[in-house]
């Protein structure tokens, strides 16, 4: 199964040096560590930071072939603070992801993926905004999946009503689930979401799991428990995301779907960064459950 990440690529600052991440590209990097073909549809400069994004990327086994490179901007950083379960991010506002343009690659590739991957951020600017809207008429039969990114100022003049308006697939954290359910629907987040058409909606709550809704029913998990000093929480919502992604295109029961993306992501809050090293018995413990074991 083919499942690309649109959006930001960039690289996460952290007081101890820099890690890749953007949330994309991490879902991609996760994609393929769960046997996928992940690629990443995103931008960087024409710099250091690009070359190094693209040759991790590649090493790692995701299509980097729809990685655009921009003469004028910087590849993206993020300032990454704070520890624990506490961790906020300075986006660069300027930086190459935010201006990437629609091209007959994208268009191709797009129109033959399996799971379209995205979050709010993608919409952050005019030019992304474009790029999403036709990215998921591109992408219409298919998985169209929404990791939501309330990260203001990169959320605000239509950004998430353009995110909202391209998916199928809604991912929420508990605290997103709040803000959803009172702006746009009505005090009752799970019944707007299935009238709108939504295949499936996964509110995570950290440490305490999670929970999935899809019209045939409703499945939750209270997660695993990791050692709270050894790693941190950047980008464990992305490797939720590639697992449920995963998941959902096997059509496997929203039990199993619940419990596999909860011990994915447990795994990856374990580790420092985005995209750590995944053994191979914790892939295999995800994948290697459920209908879609063989594919």
């Amino acid at each position: 199964m083919q499942i690309i990440g649109l959006g930001e690529l960039l690289w996460d600052v952290f007081s101890d040096g820099e890690r890749l991440g953007g949330a994309p590209a991490n879902v991609a990097y996760h994609a393929a560590a769960l046997g996928d073909r992940g690629a990443i549809a995103s931008r960087v400069g024409r710099d250091a930071r690009g070359d190094e994004a693209v040759r991790v990327l590649a090493a790692a086994g995701v299509d980097t072939s729809l990685v655009q490179r921009d003469d004028r901007r910087a590849t993206g950083t993020a300032q990454v603070s704070g520890d624990g379960g506490e961790v906020s991010f300075v986006i660069d506002e300027e930086a190459a992801w935010t201006a990437p343009t629609w091209s007959e690659a994208w268009e191709r590739a797009i129109a033959g993926c399996d799971a379209l991957c995205f979050g709010s951020l993608a919409g952050a600017t005019e030019a992304g905004r474009s790029v999403l809207t036709r990215a998921a008429r591109a992408a219409a039969p298919s998985l169209r999946v929404l990791d939501l990114n309330l990260r203001p100022p990169l959320t605000s003049g239509g950004a998430v009503a353009a995110a909202m308006r391209s998916a199928n697939v809604l991912k929420v954290s508990e605290d997103e689930a709040a803000v959803v359910s009172r702006e746009l629907a009505g005090g009752d987040l799970v019944d707007w979401a299935l009238s709108q058409g939504f295949r499936a909606l996964a509110i995570t709550r950290g440490a305490r799991g999670c929970a999935l809704y899809t019209p045939s029913g409703h499945a939750e998990h209270p997660g695993f428990e990791i050692d709270d000093g050894a790693g941190d929480p950047v980008g464990a919502g992305d490797a939720f995301t590639a697992a449920l992604t995963h998941q959902l295109l096997r059509g496997n029961q929203p039990e199993e779907i619940c419990r596999a993306a909860a011990r994915y992501a447990a795994y990856v809050a374990s580790q420092r960064g985005a995209m750590p090293a995944i053994p191979d018995a914790i892939a295999a413990e995800v994948v290697g459950r459920g209908r879609g074991a063989a594919d």
